[in-house]
C-alpha cells in the first residue's frame, strides 16, 4: 500500500475536473496516513465523511457540466456515480460496525475506485470534450 501520486496520465483534459480529482486524491491519501499510522477509528470516520461529502460535490459538478455539453452517455455516467457512492456508503456503514478490522480494505477500495473510475469512465468524456471544443469553452466559462 502506498500514497497515490498524481500522474499526468490521470488528466481528463478538463482543468476543473482534474483539480477536483486531485482533491479526491488528497482526501484518500489523508485516509491512507490514518490507516498506516493506525489512527483512531473516529479520525478515519471523519476522513471518510469528508471524502463522501466532497465526492457528492464532485459528482454533481461533473454531471452538471456533462449535461451542458450534451454528453451522450450522461445517464450511464450518473448511474456509475450513484453506484460508486453507494459502495462508499456501505464501507462507511461497515466501518461503524467493524472499526479497525476493515481499514486497509477501505483504503484499497477507495484507491482502486478513484484511479479506475478516472482511467476508465472519466476518460470517455475526455475524448468527447476534445471533440467538442465549444462545449469545453462553455464549461470553462
Amino acid at each position: 500500500m502506498a500514497l497515490i501520486k498524481w500522474r499526468d496520465s490521470y488528466s481528463v483534459g478538463v482543468d476543473k475536473f482534474d483539480q477536483e480529482h486531485m482533491v479526491l486524491v488528497e482526501l484518500i491519501n489523508e485516509m491512507f496516513i490514518i490507516v498506516r499510522d493506525k489512527g483512531e477509528v473516529s479520525t478515519l470516520a471523519d476522513a471518510v465523511e469528508k471524502l463522501v461529502d466532497y465526492t457528492r460535490v464532485h459528482f454533481a459538478d461533473e454531471e452538471e457540466d456533462l449535461e451542458k455539453v450534451n454528453y451522450p452517455h450522461l445517464e450511464e455516467h450518473k448511474e456509475i456515480h450513484a453506484d460508486l457512492l453507494e459502495q462508499v456508503l456501505r464501507f462507511q456503514a461497515r466501518m461503524d460496525k467493524e472499526g479497525e478490522e476493515m481499514r486497509t480494505d477501505l483504503y484499497k477500495f477507495l484507491r482502486d475506485w478513484l484511479i479506475n473510475h478516472i482511467l476508465d469512465e472519466d476518460m470517455k468524456y475526455s475524448e468527447y470534450f476534445k471533440e467538442d471544443l465549444e462545449g469545453v469553452a462553455a464549461v470553462s466559462a
